[in-house]
């Protein structure tokens, strides 16, 4: 079908780069690295040792949208399990979008990822007798996740990963550093512009090889789980580039966030539901045992919008977890930080009834990538929540996220070493202390907060869990007007240039969304309730400027990422 929201070849003023790179000063490496968390870190620790490397993140490293993954990774290492069930149960949670091979490559290389990580010194939960505890999650048939420190499985990788990043000689940190843009010469991505700490002077940083893990979006809507940095940067510098991408449409919304007034928004993970805790609507009945065969371990997309409905018919603003039934120590201590964090608001974990709603959570979709990490632009790839490599489909397994950055993380290194060559010489990464001043900046920043605000209402308004196309269309008028008002604040720095990135995401996601007549796993139109068989495999591609479908084919799309 046609574009129908304005995001097109028309629209060029809203891709422009924000800063040009020439006359910059440079800093040469081997390899940039967009992004720390489990993707960007693991490639980085597996990159050949004689390869100089720049890892630039935004905050701490360490602060990443890995840290706060509770529920765990997923991993067919029980007796009862295997990589053939793992293949189907995520086959089934993508609806019909997953690409076969590269799933089985994902689920083959998990017990090899897990194996390694170990060796790292990342310490999983196990009894005594060494054996690793495994939890259950929705849509799984088996319980293969593995978890540390009961709901702390994303620190725990994390902290591992730093660890080992930190005592490697080769490897720049930038700590607080942003990424503008990608730099793009002679048809090949030749490195990024980027402000190395906060209120800096913009930089040119060039390499060979270019990889974007930085593919956090939850910052687009009112309510996440996301941390703050989670604004859409990846994708955004993929589109100013003109690299192609797919399936924006499809946004995970994790069911159970704990939705308090005035507060936080907190995740609850869903490895509470695996442990037998139920889902109650304001009268106190269990709504999803009338909706699915799995009552609560119900693929996401399902409880997501089984709450969302409770909620409408209850007026009310959250439903409730209830872990009453189960055995209170035995909760407890499964999950400590949840307990814990509840406590500070008020809530036991055991004997409370836990108030909680969907929240946006995981970006399904991103820069086409194989499972090698390669895109449609010479020396650019993309790794983890940036990439999309037809793994998910349109609804991604639980705690298949943190597994997808480790296992292609991995394999992007790999083929990186075979591909780059140490360069004979680099430029000394002082010189770079050696910027001019900055320009003076005007950063309106409570015209950009509001602007900011303004979006997310408009995204959480109209591009949540249930969508339809008046909903729509009023988001991409209201998106326009917003982009445009921040055009014309002439405002530069750092919050200028991360809600131009939301404003340039957020419209491709509703051009996605409207461009998908049908509901399928994530992307579920009120207008159009059912799956469209035609449909079944076929990704929504942005290329060359238009919405089309296509395949991909682990993780390629013929038309697109066709190389040498």
């Amino acid at each position: 079908m046609s574009d129908t929201t304005g995001f097109s070849a028309d629209d060029r003023a809203l891709r422009a780069a924000p800063i040009s790179p020439d006359g910059l000063p440079a800093g040469a490496y081997d390899v940039i690295v967009v992004g720390a968390g489990v993707a960007g870190l693991a490639l980085t620790l597996r990159l050949p040792p004689q390869l100089r490397v720049a890892l630039l993140t935004k905050g701490a490293l360490g602060e990443s949208n890995t840290r706060y993954a509770q529920g765990g990774l997923s991993a067919a290492v029980g007796v009862d399990d295997s990589s053939e069930l793992h293949l189907a149960d995520t086959l089934v949670a993508g609806a019909g979008l997953c690409d076969v091979d590269a799933v089985r490559e994902l689920v083959d290389g998990a017990p090899e990822a897990v194996r390694w990580l170990i060796e790292l010194g990342a310490q999983f939960d196990a009894g005594p007798d060494g054996v690793p505890l495994l939890g259950r999650e929705a849509a799984h048939s088996r319980r293969r996740v593995l978890h540390a420190g009961g709901d702390a499985t994303g620190a725990e990788i994390e902290r591992a990963l730093v660890a080992r990043v930190h005592e490697d000689p080769r490897v720049d940190v930038y700590a607080g550093a942003f990424a503008l843009d990608l730099i793009v010469r002679g048809g090949r991505c030749a490195g990024v512009v980027a402000e190395l700490t906060p209120g800096a002077p913009p930089v040119r940083l060039e390499a060979p090889a270019t990889v974007l893990a930085a593919g956090g979006a939850g910052q687009l809507w009112a309510t996440t789980s996301n941390p703050p940095g989670a604004t859409a940067d990846g994708v955004a510098m993929a589109l100013r580039a003109c690299v192609p991408v797919a399936d924006l449409e499809f946004v995970q919304f994790h069911p159970t966030v704990l939705a308090m007034p005035n507060a936080r928004p907190f995740l609850i993970t869903e490895a509470i539901r695996g442990e037998g805790a139920w889902l109650r609507g304001a009268h106190g009945e269990r709504f999803m045992v009338d909706l699915h065969p799995l009552a609560e371990l119900a693929p996401r997309d399902v409880v997501a919008r089984g709450i969302q409905q409770q909620m409408a018919a209850d007026g009310a603003r959250s439903v409730w977890l209830d872990l009453r039934h189960l055995d209170a120590a035995a909760m407890r201590e499964r999950f400590p930080t949840i307990r814990a964090e509840l406590a500070r608001r008020g809530l036991d974990l055991a004997t409370d009834l836990i108030p909680v709603a969907p929240a946006a959570h995981y970006f399904i979709g991103g820069v086409i990538a194989n499972g090698d990490g390669h895109t449609a632009l010479p020396g650019l790839l993309a790794v983890g929540e940036a990439a999309c490599t037809g793994v998910h489909g349109a609804n991604r397994l639980a705690s298949n996220s943190l597994l997808e950055g480790l296992v292609f993380g991995i394999r992007a290194a790999e083929e990186i070493g075979h591909e780059v060559s140490p360069a004979a010489s680099a430029v000394d990464p002082a010189v770079l202390s050696a910027a001019p001043a900055a320009p003076k900046v005007d950063a309106a920043p409570v015209a950009i907060a509001e602007l900011r605000a303004l979006l997310q209402q408009t995204m959480s308004r109209h591009v949540a869990v249930v969508r339809d196309a008046a909903g729509l269309r009023a988001a991409a008028d209201e998106l326009a007007a917003i982009d445009q008002a921040l055009r014309e604040t002439n405002a530069i720095g750092r919050a200028a240039w991360e809600t131009r990135n939301m404003a340039l995401a957020a419209r491709a996601v509703v051009a996605a969304a409207a461009h998908r007549e049908e509901s399928r796993g994530a992307h579920f139109r009120d207008d159009f309730p059912e799956p469209d068989p035609a449909l079944a495999g076929r990704h929504s591609l942005f290329v060359d400027d238009a919405w089309q479908f296509g395949t991909l084919e682990n993780g390629r799309s013929k038309s697109v990422l066709a190389r040498p």
